[in-house]
Parts: C-alpha cells; sequence; structure tokens
C-alpha cells in the first residue's frame, strides 16, 4: 500500500510503499520519526470505525441468483471489485481527515502551526484489495432478518478464491435480499479494512527511560489529573488558572507515546497462553532473543510480595535482578520480549523507532534476522534507522532461494542464527533512505535494485570520508614533521 506524506515536516511531498517488512534509514532531524507516527496515527484512526453505510446497497445488487437460497458474486466481476474500492477509498479519506484534525497529539505540537498544512493520500489498489479478500476466506459472516410475521431469515457470507457467495435458510424477496446483502457486506468490508489496516503498536525511541519508570509515570500522571479535576469542579473554571497550567506544560505525552506507557501497564494483565499454536511461534521468537542476543538472560514478569508484578531479569538459576540493573541491551528489548509473548498478533503492525539502539553490530544482524522471522510468522515490521549494518543485512535476507526450501536451508548455515525462516521474498521488503532533494526538501529515495538489490553502499560515504581525514591529517603530519609548513 502507497502512502504520500504532503507538508509534514521538512518533507515537501514523498511516498512510501509500505510492505510486510519496511525500513527507512536515515540521519538525524530528516523527519523519519514524522513518518513512523503518522503512519501509527493514521493505522489507529482507520481500524475499527468502519460501519457501513447506504453505498453498499448498489454494491449488494450486483449479486445474481444462483439458486432459490444462494445469490453470489465473481471477484473477476470489475464493476463489483471498483464499487467495493470505491466505498472502502470514501471510508479511508474519511478517517485520514479526522486524523488530520487530531495530529496535534501525535506530536504535541503547541504552537499549531508546523502541521498545519499536512496531507495524506493512501493509495489501494485492486490487487492491494484482492490479496486481503482471499486472506479473510476462511471466515464466514452471519445475519438475521425478521419477514414481518415470517420466521427468522438466517444468512451467511462465505469467501472462495473467486466467489462472494451469500446463502439463506429460506427463499427471500429480491428487497430483503438486497437488504441482508448489504448488512453481510458491512460486517465483511469492516473485517476487511481491519485486516489492511492492523493493530498498530509504535516502539518510541526513549523506550528504555520508559520501561523502567512506566509505573511510577502512570501513578503520577493520574495523580495530577485527579487533583485538577477536583480543584476545577469545586472551584469552577478560572482564565488565569487555564493560562497557568498552559504554561506549565501537559502532563501527557504525545498519542504514540501514551499508547505505549499503556501497553507496559496493560499487558501485565494478559494471561499469558503457552499452548496455542500462535504464542507458541511468537513465543520461540522471545526464546531466540534472550538465547542468542541476550546471552541466556531471560525478561519476564514476576509476582511481588504484594501480588503484583515487576519485569525482571533471570541473570542465572535462582538470580533475578531488576531491569534497572540490567544492560541498556536488555532494556531496549523488554518490550519487543513482552510483545512477543504476550500480544503479537497475525496481520499486527509493529513500528520499532531505531531498532540498533544499544546493540553490538552482530547482535543489530541477530534482531533483523529475529524480525525477518517475524514478518514470515505474519507480523508487519516498519523501522526506521541510522544503521547501515541493517541496511546491508537485509540485503542478505532477500538474497535466499525463495523457491526451493532445500537450496534455503543451506543458505541459512551463513546467517548469524543459521535459520532459513529469516529470509525475506524482495516482494515483501521495501527500502528507504531520507535524503535532502535539490531544493532541500526531505524525501524518501527508494534502495531497491532489481538487478543488485539493497544498494546501501550510498550510506558509507561517512565511513570513506573519515579514511580520507586520516590520511589527509597523516599526509599534513608528515609534511610538519620534515619542516614542509604548508
Amino acid at each position: 500500500m502507497k502512502i504520500t506524506f504532503s507538508n509534514l515536516g521538512a518533507i515537501k511531498k514523498t511516498t512510501l510503499d509500505l510492505r510486510p517488512m519496511t525500513v527507512i534509514i536515515g540521519p538525524n532531524n530528516s523527519n523519519k520519526t514524522y513518518i513512523a507516527y503518522s503512519i501509527y496515527g493514521l493505522w489507529q484512526n482507520l481500524k475499527s470505525h468502519y460501519r457501513g453505510n447506504t453505498e453498499l446497497a448498489p454494491i449488494a445488487e450486483l449479486f445474481t441468483k444462483k439458486s432459490n437460497t444462494e445469490f453470489v458474486a465473481s471477484l473477476e466481476n470489475l464493476e463489483f471489485v471498483d464499487k467495493l474500492l470505491a466505498d472502502i477509498d470514501r471510508y479511508i479519506n474519511s478517517r485520514v481527515w479526522m486524523f488530520l484534525h487530531e495530529i496535534n497529539e501525535y506530536f504535541q505540537d503547541t504552537s499549531l502551526k508546523i502541521f498545519s498544512q499536512t496531507a495524506f493520500a493512501l493509495e489501494l489498489t485492486k490487487e492491494n484489495l484482492l490479496d486481503t479478500i482471499k486472506n479473510l476466506k476462511k471466515t464466514d459472516y452471519d445475519a438475521t432478518s425478521s419477514q414481518g410475521n415470517l420466521p427468522t431469515i438466517y444468512s451467511t457470507l462465505s469467501i472462495t478464491d473467486t466467489i462472494i457467495s451469500i446463502k439463506t435458510s429460506e427463499e427471500v424477496t429480491q428487497t430483503n435480499r438486497i437488504w441482508l446483502s448489504s448488512i453481510l457486506l458491512g460486517n465483511f468490508a469492516e473485517n476487511l479494512i481491519n485486516t489492511l489496516f492492523n493493530n498498530p503498536l509504535l516502539f518510541p525511541a526513549e523506550r528504555n527511560s520508559f520501561v523502567i519508570t512506566y509505573k511510577m509515570l502512570n501513578t503520577r500522571r493520574f495523580r495530577i489529573l485527579r487533583e485538577n479535576q477536583r480543584r476545577f469542579f469545586y472551584e469552577g473554571h478560572k482564565e488565569r488558572e487555564i493560562d497557568l497550567m498552559r504554561e506549565q506544560g501537559d502532563i501527557r505525552y504525545p498519542q504514540p507515546i501514551e499508547d505505549f506507557l499503556d501497553f507496559l501497564t496493560d499487558v501485565e494483565f494478559v494471561k499469558k497462553d503457552n499452548n496455542s499454536k500462535e504464542r507458541i511461534r511468537f513465543n520461540g521468537l522471545a526464546d531466540k532473543i534472550e538465547e542468542k542476543i541476550q546471552e541466556k538472560n531471560r525478561t519476564n514478569f514476576k509476582l511481588t510480595k504484594l501480588g503484583g508484578k515487576e519485569i525482571k531479569v533471570n541473570v542465572k538459576k535462582g538470580l533475578n535482578i531488576d531491569l534497572y540493573n540490567a544492560s541498556s541491551s536488555i532494556k531496549q528489548l523488554t518490550p519487543l520480549l513482552l510483545y512477543l509473548r504476550y500480544r503479537a498478533q497475525e496481520n499486527d503492525l509493529l513500528i520499532i523507532d531505531e531498532p540498533e539502539m544499544n546493540l553490538h553490530p552482530e547482535s543489530q544482524a541477530k534482531l533483523l534476522e529475529v524480525l525477518g522471522m517475524l514478518v514470515n510468522a505474519g507480523v508487519n515490521v516498519l523501522l526506521t534507522t541510522h544503521s547501515p549494518y541493517f541496511m546491508s543485512h537485509l540485503n542478505n535476507l532477500i538474497s535466499g532461494d525463495m523457491t526451493d526450501e532445500k537450496i534455503r536451508e543451506k543458505q541459512a548455515k551463513s546467517l548469524y542464527l543459521e535459520d532459513a525462516r529469516a529470509f525475506l521474498s524482495p516482494d515483501d521488503v521495501s527500502a528507504y533512505e531520507m535524503k535532502k532533494d535539490r531544493l532541500g526538501n526531505q524525501t524518501l529515495h527508494n534502495l531497491y535494485d532489481e538487478e543488485y538489490g539493497i544498494r546501501w553502499d550510498t550510506l558509507s560515504d561517512v565511513s570513506a570520508d573519515i579514511q580520507q581525514k586520516f590520511f589527509e591529517i597523516y599526509e599534513k603530519g608528515e609534511k610538519t614533521s620534515n619542516g614542509q609548513e604548508e
């Protein structure tokens, strides 16, 4: 799915092709985080708000009668797909408009000027739509209708590779057939949208600090809010007090940070399930991080004496230390481990700002391999990074033979984790560099080359420049020592 960003910070206009694995690299202050926060905000606004509308009736009319109790629509019928796509596009545009009206909550721009001209455009293609529909074909949708004094009519919508079928418990009139179809299409479209705009979760660059202070922050913020609410309720609104509070600053963080703090709080109350296939798969990835990156140090919740939970790190048998005393690399990986053990689901959108923080280059490569496995397990991943190691190794991960499992297993022996599940199809990956255009505006530069792969070599300019400086310094030192001043 392509997203165009306009007037977003120093970005005049640029487009990103969001794929199962999307990586953006660039220097500081190049607006990578603006893009990450914007995508998070858009996805938050797009999921779970669709409720169907009158535009579905014309789509329902396109179903043809197969029998007295079954009518069908072909996914090869261009008119049907076009009308369904148009309805979803209308919904997307309405939610984008809503997000633009609350965008300052995501960035906390007190000037209210930085994002006043910002705009977003999402391009949902027929291919995106049809691929998503095929992923939903195992789901059935039910509806009921009461026709006056007649018995209740039950109807079900189901999907095959090329057909959407609606079956009713008994024959219905043309009017009721269209009405039932509209209800079922509404349920189906809602699930379709929730699949397209999957559950987003953002790990901010500040996660190291928040993961060890989130309980204290939540308690303090709640107390301040409660005291202010009581004071305003009993004393009434006074303009001077309101202005004073504004000058003291908002006690809320930008919305993605607030949501991250909520994630850390809420995940404590999630009942751990080690038996489902989905949990076993994601728990296995968490185990791999602890085994191969954290040197067998295990991170998890432990019960306190008073019945609460605290994040502890098991460093050896019988010794659990506080997260505060753990290494910075363990702190930064903790949210990912909690996500994998307690929340991860297929079709999520996981956004990580600077995943390489506090990690040795080899550990960065290992983490990228785990994230490749996460993508192949059905989770969409968006990374913003400064690390050339990520881009270099990402090129390795798209070089596996995706057509021959035996060859891929042999190739996996050259990976750090020696796991073939880390290999990614090039079609599932997009990689960009944030750089300035000739007018000084930040723009996304696509790093993918069909013949070479990901051409990350443009990012090694700093290394070459540093090496050149060494020769210059050495050469000038040699001239000085020989008495040859310039």
